[in-house]
């Protein structure tokens, strides 16, 4: 479905310098800014791909070459079997791209007017149309806004509308970059929960591009890394769980427990620390003991286990100094 090997993407742009003059504002000198550095990996049809990075980690510039905005540098990309700068216009018939701050729709028309106009730009039939527009007032409960004009809908309301236009063409891939960015939490679950439901009644293969990091946990088996252009970790998000070397333990306690005389000798990190709950972080290899101590001690009332979130694993990613794996 999606095929990238050794993908590049070098800007040319100004050098910064500091010191002003005339010289320098006729005669500017470039130099060269890596984008996305020598990438690759491949993506099945049906799979749902999270990939993340910090802002400037080369995860847009990613997306615009997939879907055939930018040409790389250097490197081999394959599309649903078509090159994506060379292809555009096949290619669209085959992707949708939804970018969480970009609309697709008119700004003072009734939402339904760019339903039509979409419906004739991707020739879909009488028909198709029915049917795709009766799964999106079902799924994205757009009955009661389609007659509003654009800029009177909410946030929310506007995004489902975005959502339901790109979709229309009934698209095999679909592209997302930050689809639910400044939403509540419940419009959220409403969006993430029918992508879910594309992908499996439609095989529709989604590729998320995110910083919202509950986003790819919920809806995403695999995730994709991304750090100044190159992959740091391609791979399951369970295994990328599994690799971390810590746990979390949340203990309900009386009030007068000592956590440092229960805990001794332990390397441990006090997360939250609540007047009848303390939740720590300890190293793995120390969970049994732990819990051996708590479990001895009469003013612990319960303890419970967890992993560290999909969150927490990537911020200790990033944070490392020498740029690997934990």
């Amino acid at each position: 479905m999606i095929h990238i090997k050794d993908l590049t993407k070098i800007y040319r742009v100004p050098k910064q310098n500091k010191k002003k003059s005339l010289r320098n504002f006729l005669f500017p000198v470039y130099e060269d800014k890596i984008a996305v550095d020598n990438i690759s990996f491949d993506v099945e049809e049906a799979e749902i791909i999270g990939f993340v990075g910090t802002n400037g980690a080369g995860k847009t510039t990613t997306i615009k070459m997939l879907s055939g905005i930018l040409t790389p540098t250097s490197g081999k990309i394959i599309v649903n079997g078509y090159i994506p700068y060379k292809n555009r216009n096949e290619l669209s018939k085959n992707i949708a791209v939804i970018m969480g701050q970009k609309s697709v729709m008119f700004y003072d028309i009734p939402v339904i007017e760019s339903f039509k106009f979409y419906k004739d730009v991707y020739s879909i039939s009488i028909n198709d149309y029915k049917k795709r527009m009766e799964l999106f007032l079902d799924k994205l409960e757009l009955s009661n806004i389609l007659n509003i004009p654009v800029r009177k809908l909410s946030l929310g309301q506007k995004m489902r509308c975005e959502i339901a236009v790109s979709l229309l063409h009934n698209p095999k891939i679909l592209f997302l970059d930050e689809p639910t960015i400044g939403l509540d939490i419940i419009a959220k679950h409403k969006i993430l929960d029918f992508f879910t439901y594309l992908n499996k009644e439609f095989n529709t293969t989604i590729f998320l591009t995110t910083h919202d990091i509950a986003d790819i946990d919920k809806i995403c088996k695999r995730i994709i890394i991304i750090d100044k252009g190159i992959i740091r970790y391609d791979g399951a998000i369970k295994e990328l769980k599994d690799r971390d070397q810590y746990k979390i333990i949340e203990i309900m306690h009386e009030k007068d427990y000592n956590l440092e005389k229960i805990l001794d000798g332990f390397k441990k990190e006090i997360l939250v620390s609540e007047e009848y709950k303390t939740t720590i972080k300890v190293v793995k290899q120390d969970v049994g003991n732990v819990v051996n101590n708590l479990i001895n001690n009469p003013k612990i009332v319960d303890f419970n286990i967890n992993a560290l979130s999909l969150e927490s694993v990537l911020q200790e990613i990033y944070l490392n100094d020498q740029g690997e794996l934990l």
